[in-house]
C-alpha cells in the first residue's frame, strides 16, 4: 500500500508539473501570436486578424482580447483624405463633418460608413475665405451651422443646411489680426447652434446668439485672465455650461474654469478645475455640462459637476501619451476618445464614472493626432493630424468588446490559418495540439482546441 501510495502521489505531482507547463506553453504561444497580429495590422490585415483570433482561442486572457478588438477597429477604417488637417468636427449622426486648416473640407460620410458601397463620396464642398489661418472650426449637433475661424479675429458663421451648398452667413467682429488681443483662440457651438462662444488672446470670454444665423447678437463680454494663453472652449448642449482651458504667459501652470451661462448676459464663473499635475492641454464635455474631461501628458482626469460650485474629481485615466492633443465625448458622457504624439487614439468607456475601462485603441494613423471626434452614439470616430484625416465605423464595438472571438468568428466562420504560416509565426509549435478533426493541413481558427 505504500508503494501504491508513493506512485500515485508522484503520479499527480508529475501531472500538475505537466498541466502546469502546458499552460505556460499556451499562455506563451497565445501571448506570441498577439504581438506577431500587432505588427501586422498595417500591412496585412487578413493574417493579423487570424492571428489574433487564434491567440484568443488558444488562450484569452486581458492581452490577447485587447489586441484582437484593437485588429478588429483597425479594419473598419478608412483613409478619408491624406491632406495635412489641424482640426475635425463631427454632426451628432456622424454624417457630416469638417475637416482642414486654411480651408476647411465639408464631407458626408453616408456612403464611407455602408460596407457594401465601394466607391466613397469626395468632399461635397470646400468652407473659403479669402484669409489664411482658418485653423478653427464648430458644429452643431444637427450639422447645419458651422463656426470657422482661428489666425485672424473674425469668426464666419456658416450656414450648412445643405452641405454641398453651404452659405456664408455672417460674420462674428473680432481682432483685426492674428496679434490682435480680440483675435479667437478657441470657439465652441450649442447642440442646436443658437449660442456660441468664443475665447480670444486678450482673455475676453464672448457669448454670442445665433438664433437668427444671419444677425448674431453679442449678449456679453467678460475678462476671465488678462493675455491668456486659451486651449480650448467646451460648451452644453444647451449653451448654459462653459469651460476654458487656460493658462498664464507667465507661468507653466495651467487649469479649466467652469463658467455658468444661464444668463448669456451674465456669465458668472462658478470654479476652477486644477488637474493634479497642475496643466491642462485638452477638456471635453457631456452634452449636460455634468460630466467633464481634462488631459494632460500623462492622465486624464473625470469631472462630475453636478454642483457647478463644487467640482469633484472621480476617477483618473493612466494615459501616458507625453501630452494630450485632442478629446472627445459621446453627448452622453459615457465614451471618450483621447489622442496626443502617437500614431493611436484612445477609446474608454465612462459608464462608471469612478472605474473608467479602456475599449479599444484605434491605430492605423501613421503621425501624431491632432484632433479627434465621436459622433452622438460613438458609432463614428475621426482623427486628424499631419497625416491627413482618418475615419473608424464603430457601429459594432459593443459586440466585438463583449466577446471578440465570437465577433471574429461570426464575421468569417471558416477562416484557416495554413500549416505553413502556422510554423512561421508559432516557431514550429505542433499543431496536432490544438487542431481539430478533419483539416490535415490548415488550422480551422474558430475551432482551436
Amino acid at each position: 500500500m505504500i508503494v501504491v501510495v508513493s506512485l500515485v502521489v508522484a503520479g499527480l505531482a508529475w501531472k500538475r508539473e505537466h498541466d502546469r507547463a502546458s499552460v505556460q506553453e499556451r499562455v506563451a504561444l497565445a501571448h506570441g501570436l498577439a504581438l506577431h497580429a500587432a505588427e501586422l495590422r498595417g500591412t496585412a490585415r487578413r493574417m493579423a486578424l487570424d492571428l489574433g483570433l487564434a491567440a484568443v482561442r488558444i488562450h484569452p486572457d486581458e492581452q490577447t482580447r485587447a489586441g484582437l478588438i484593437d485588429t478588429m477597429v483597425g479594419i473598419r477604417s478608412y483613409e478619408l483624405t491624406p491632406d495635412v488637417s489641424g482640426e475635425v468636427v463631427l454632426s451628432d449622426d456622424g454624417r457630416i463633418a469638417l475637416a482642414g486648416g486654411d480651408e476647411m473640407s465639408v464631407w458626408d460620410l453616408t456612403t464611407w460608413l455602408d460596407p457594401k458601397i465601394v466607391n466613397k463620396a469626395d468632399r461635397v464642398a470646400v468652407l473659403k475665405d479669402r484669409r489664411e489661418g482658418l485653423s478653427m472650426t464648430a458644429l452643431s449637433g444637427d450639422g447645419r451651422t458651422a463656426l470657422i475661424g482661428g489666425g485672424v479675429g473674425d469668426t464666419i458663421v456658416w450656414d450648412l443646411t445643405d452641405p454641398a451648398k453651404p452659405v456664408r452667413a455672417a460674420v462674428m467682429a473680432g481682432g483685426k489680426n492674428d496679434e490682435d488681443d480680440a483675435s479667437v483662440r478657441a470657439m465652441a457651438l450649442s447642440r442646436d447652434g443658437r449660442t456660441a462662444v468664443t475665447a480670444d488672446l486678450g482673455g475676453d470670454l464672448t457669448v454670442w446668439d445665433l438664433t437668427d444665423r444671419s444677425r448674431p447678437v453679442r449678449r456679453s463680454v467678460t475678462r476671465f485672465l488678462t493675455f491668456a494663453i486659451v486651449g480650448d472652449v467646451r460648451l452644453s448642449a444647451d449653451g448654459g455650461i462653459a469651460v476654458i482651458s487656460y493658462g498664464s504667459s507667465l507661468s507653466n501652470y495651467r487649469a479649466v474654469m467652469v463658467w455658468d451661462l444661464s444668463d448669456p448676459s451674465r456669465p458668472v464663473k462658478s470654479a476652477d478645475l486644477v488637474p493634479a499635475e497642475k496643466y491642462a492641454s485638452a477638456t471635453a464635455m457631456s452634452a449636460d455640462g455634468r460630466v467633464v474631461l481634462v488631459g494632460n501628458a500623462h492622465s486624464a482626469e473625470v469631472w462630475n459637476l453636478d454642483d457647478l460650485s463644487r467640482p469633484v474629481r472621480t476617477a483618473t485615466l493612466d494615459v501616458p501619451l507625453n501630452d494630450m492633443y485632442g478629446m472627445a465625448m459621446t453627448p452622453d458622457g459615457k465614451t471618450a476618445l483621447l489622442a496626443g504624439p502617437s500614431d493611436s487614439a484612445i477609446l474608454w468607456d465612462l459608464s462608471d464614472r469612478s472605474r473608467p475601462a479602456r475599449l479599444a485603441a484605434l491605430k492605423g494613423y501613421t503621425r501624431e493626432i491632432y484632433s479627434v471626434a465621436l459622433g452622438a452614439d460613438g458609432g463614428v470616430a475621426l482623427a486628424a493630424g499631419p497625416g491627413g484625416v482618418f475615419l473608424w465605423d464603430l457601429g459594432d464595438l459593443a459586440e466585438i468588446v463583449a466577446d471578440p472571438g465570437r465577433a471574429a468568428c461570426g464575421v468569417n466562420p471558416g477562416t484557416e490559418i495554413s500549416k505553413a504560416d502556422w510554423a512561421r509565426y508559432t516557431g514550429g509549435a505542433d499543431w496536432s495540439d490544438y487542431k481539430g478533426e478533419g483539416l490535415s493541413d490548415a488550422l480551422a481558427v474558430c475551432f482551436i482546441r
